[in-house]
């Protein structure tokens, strides 16, 4: 049995989403970075790169597993500096809050006694003090993060609208055509019937009812109504008369290998842009992550001008060469 957790929001670091933070070491081990007065280990860094291998592909060759232990020691490294801050600003989660976590993992999985709760635990190679441990850090770094960092995302209507500005081609809308036809099948006589069609249409007689005596096209229960449609997605030679008409404007007898069409241009929709109120959402979405995450990096860059770090041999060896 594998306990479920509700997926974090936005003010959860996506490199703790795993939850899968290694518990304190019991025993002397090596020590890859000090960073001010935390460390960083080689379990730690082994348990985090063995999390990620797992789920991905299996045949990654070795330079993309180097790119993933280079990042991951850069995530403890992050997590500390996180870590400390938290404990400055006193928003370290208390024994309290993380035991109400825990009761909502067991009420959420359905577990009614510390026996099952063990047990499903062990199926993630958990134990609850493990899991305590790492329920304390994580919400602890959120705190953090939602407190110093979610506070200089401005996802305001006038921030969003700036974006939709330098933005606005993303946005654009090509023109379209609104259309209905009369369809006359190849045949003998089939230009002629579609130019006597094309007459009477051009002629003033109502192209529904012109569509009803003559269309052999399926859209003939609709008074040929197509649809609307934008630059290239009617046959060539339709599309190149569509667009040439003026709304209201009825075409010639145009030839395919279908037979004969009549158009008539019912709409014309001009090139423009989707409104901001349309765009809104989509916008807030990106911008959510986006800023979120630069945000993130920047006060992350921040900590670091002002921590101490030392890293070790072994640790300098894998980041990245300047």
């Amino acid at each position: 049995m594998t306990l479920h957790r509700r997926r974090p929001g936005i003010a959860v670091l996506a490199l703790l989403s795993a939850l899968a933070l290694p518990a304190r070491a019991e025993v002397l081990e090596q020590i890859l970075v000090h960073v001010n007065g935390r460390i960083v280990t080689q379990s730690q860094l082994d348990d985090r790169v063995r999390a990620v291998l797992a789920e991905a592909p299996p045949d990654l060759d070795q330079g993309r597993r180097d790119d993933i232990r280079r990042a991951a020691l850069k995530e403890l490294v992050d997590e500390s500096l996180l870590e400390d801050r938290a404990r400055d600003l006193d928003l370290v989660a208390t024994d309290a809050e993380v035991e109400e976590q825990v009761k909502h993992l067991k009420e959420q999985n359905g577990i009614a006694s510390e026996e099952e709760f063990v047990r499903a635990l062990a199926a993630s190679s958990l134990t609850p003090a493990r899991l305590r441990e790492q329920l304390k850090r994580t919400s602890t770094i959120q705190r953090v993060v939602g407190r110093e960092v979610n506070s200089r995302v401005d996802l305001s209507d006038d921030a969003l609208r700036l974006v939709y500005e330098r933005q606005k081609e993303t946005w654009a809308v090509p023109e379209k055509v609104r259309v209905s036809e009369i369809l006359v099948n190849a045949g003998p006589g089939a230009e002629e019937k579609a130019r006597e069609a094309a007459s009477l249409a051009k002629g003033g007689a109502k192209f529904e009812d012109v569509v009803v005596r003559f269309s052999d096209s399926p859209t003939r229960s609709k008074g040929g109504d197509m649809g609307t449609f934008g630059r290239g997605e009617l046959a060539a030679a339709l599309d190149a008369v569509a667009f040439s008409l003026a709304a209201g404007g009825v075409s010639d007898p145009i030839e395919t290998k279908s037979g004969w069409h009549v158009l008539k241009v019912v709409e014309k929709v001009p090139a423009g842009y989707r409104p901001f109120a349309e765009a809104k959402g989509e916008i807030l979405r990106r911008e959510q992550e986006t800023q979120f995450q630069k945000k993130l990096a920047e006060y992350v860059e921040k900590l670091k001008g002002e921590a101490i770090i030392k890293y070790s041999d072994e640790a300098r060896a894998l980041m990245p060469k300047p």
